[in-house]
Parts: structure tokens; C-alpha cells; sequence
């Protein structure tokens, strides 16, 4: 597993091991801005399922922030994990940029849900974000993100800077790299202005995924004002999903649909 980052640089730094039939924390650390309670269980079919929400003192995020979480699943662990909602992400001076780093580790039989709400590009705005996952064979995992454009003079001013790199293993085997930087946005972009990424690794074989993706692709379409597409990752590792919208609630219905379909899918329960 990915430990690249000393614990005492990180903000949030939580870790998860499953005891009997429940999933409970072993770690629990947290500053300034993260806000952190107890657990939940929602799910009434699976009770061992925690649901965490982590919130933030500020909600926002700021020109010279960097912020740094990790998650770590131990075997058998279960976790969902979300946010109090959208996080804005205000204009930087010029030289600064807003840092955010994220590192998720799961052991064997792990299963993580990790879907914080989108964050907000204002006006001025630059965000670099840096992903680490290093997952088990066995380990199930939902990784979303987005993000969507906001100003509030109306104008279509655009946010300075978008950045993020992507690494994702399994068992130390690296599987996929992505990188995309953006600044400013290429006029046929003019209508939309929400953009989200999901992806799901999970066990299952390569021909599964693919007609779990076409059918996901089918069900995408049906969404007036959203443009999204599913296939396979590499190695048939799981699925990814690319999707846009016009309006950030048309995303996130992509996002809900997709989420659940492939839910039942595994589980084979709703």
C-alpha cells in the first residue's frame, strides 16, 4: 500500500478494519478544516456498510491550501464515504495554486464508496489534485469526481487553472496513469459546465464489465442535457466512466444512476 505521505502532514488520515459483522475505525485522525463524527449505517442490507461524512470547518477551499487525506481499508472492510455537499473553490493570486491530495489503500475484500460532492470552480480559481490508489485483487472500489463552473456575476468568467494526476495500482502493479491539465476552456465547451469522472474496480470478468458498460451506456443516454460514455479500464480492471452535462444536477443524476446500477449488479440486491 501507498504510504508516500508522513502522518503528521496529512489532515485527515483514517483507517478502517472490520470486526465480526460491522466495519469500525482504527485510526481516526483529523485538523483544521476537516470535521469528522461517528459512523453510520444506513444500508439496511448491508448492516456491516459505514457510512462516513466528512465536513469541513471552512467549505471551502482557498488559493494556499493543501489538502491531505488518506484512506486505509483493512480486509473485509466496508465503507461509504461523502461530503457535506459542493466544495467552492475560490479565485488564487496569481503564483498560488490550491493543492488537494488524496491516498486510498484497500486490502483484500475491501469495498470503499468514495463520492464527495463536486467541487465549485470560481472565477480565478486553480486546482491541482494528486490521486494515489493501491488496491488488493479482491478489493472493491467507487472513486468519483467532478467538478462545475460558477459566477456569480454571471459574465462566464472562468476559473485560472484544473489539474489532476491519477495513479491507480493493484497489488503494487501499476494499471493506470492519467493526467489532464486544463486552463480555460475551448469554446465548443460554451454550454456545459459540469465534467465527472467515475470509476469502479471491481473482481469481476471481462466480458461482465463489458455488457454491464453497454447497458450503463444505454441507461446514460436517457438523461436529457447529459453526454456520457462507459467502457472498460485497462486490464479489465473495472469500469470508467466519462461524463458532462449542461447543469451540475443532470451530472450528478448520471452519477446516482450509475452508481446504483452497478451496486445491484454486485451485490445482486438493491
Amino acid at each position: 500500500m501507498n504510504l508516500s505521505l508522513p502522518m503528521a502532514t496529512r489532515q485527515l488520515d483514517l483507517g478502517f478494519v472490520r470486526h465480526g459483522a460491522r466495519t469500525a475505525f482504527d485510526r481516526r485522525l483529523f485538523s483544521w478544516p476537516f470535521v469528522l463524527t461517528r459512523t453510520f449505517a444506513f444500508d439496511p442490507v448491508r448492516p456491516e456498510l459505514r457510512s462516513v461524512i466528512v465536513q469541513t470547518s471552512s467549505g471551502a477551499m482557498h488559493g494556499d491550501d493543501h489538502l491531505r487525506q488518506r484512506l486505509a481499508l483493512g480486509p473485509g472492510a466496508t465503507v461509504h464515504l461523502t461530503t457535506q455537499g459542493a466544495a467552492s473553490v475560490h479565485r488564487a493570486h496569481p503564483g498560488a495554486t490550491t493543492h488537494e491530495s488524496v491516498e486510498l489503500a484497500l486490502a483484500d475484500a475491501a469495498w470503499l464508496e468514495y463520492l464527495p460532492q463536486p467541487r465549485i470552480l470560481f472565477p480565478g480559481a486553480a486546482l491541482q489534485q494528486s490521486v494515489e490508489i493501491d488496491l488488493a485483487a479482491g478489493a472493491t472500489l467507487f472513486y468519483a469526481d467532478a467538478f462545475t463552473l460558477h459566477d456569480p456575476s454571471g459574465s462566464g468568467r472562468l476559473f485560472r487553472e484544473a489539474g489532476s494526476e491519477l495513479r491507480l495500482r493493484r497489488d503494487g502493479e501499476l494499471l493506470l496513469y492519467e493526467r489532464f491539465e486544463i486552463a480555460g476552456l475551448p469554446r465548443h465547451f460554451s454550454r456545459h459546465s459540469a465534467f465527472g469522472t467515475l470509476l469502479v474496480l471491481a473482481p469481476r470478468d471481462a466480458d461482465q464489465l463489458s455488457a454491464w458498460s453497454l447497458e450503463l451506456n444505454a441507461r446514460l443516454a436517457a438523461i436529457d442535457g447529459l453526454y456520457a460514455a462507459a467502457s472498460l479500464l485497462p486490464g479489465a480492471a473495472g469500469i470508467g466512466l466519462r461524463l458532462l452535462a449542461g447543469e451540475l444536477r443532470q451530472l450528478r443524476a448520471g452519477t446516482d444512476l450509475a452508481v446504483a446500477a452497478l451496486r445491484r449488479w454486485l451485490l445482486a440486491a438493491a
